[in-house]
């Protein structure tokens, strides 16, 4: 699923949402600087848009910017070979690959 908008524009801004969850507004503007949501709080924040009838989903709360690029998770991965150890230690395997 595709999210083009931000958790913070489905509650009308910074100041709505944290009106409508109970967190300082100082506390919402960090996440949305952050780009997250604490995870203890994540549930809340759900429950509270979806009573509000708005198109929240658990992806929202998630990743309340919007899901990263699949080319940024593909970069990820491809940043630099794994390090191995070529020296034998008392605590490896002798059978160990």
């Amino acid at each position: 699923m595709e999210q083009n908008i931000s958790v913070f524009e489905l509650f009308g801004g910074i100041r709505p949402m944290a009106r409508h969850i109970g967190e300082p507004p100082s506390n919402v503007a960090a996440w949305k600087r952050v780009g997250r949501i604490p995870a203890e709080k994540q549930p809340h924040v759900l429950e509270v848009g979806l009573a509000l009838n708005l198109p929240i989903t658990a992806e929202h709360v998630v990743f309340p910017l919007g899901r990263p690029d699949a080319v940024d998770d593909l970069s990820l991965s491809l940043c630099s070979p794994p390090v191995a150890c070529h020296r034998s230690g008392k605590a490896q395997r002798k059978d160990a690959a």
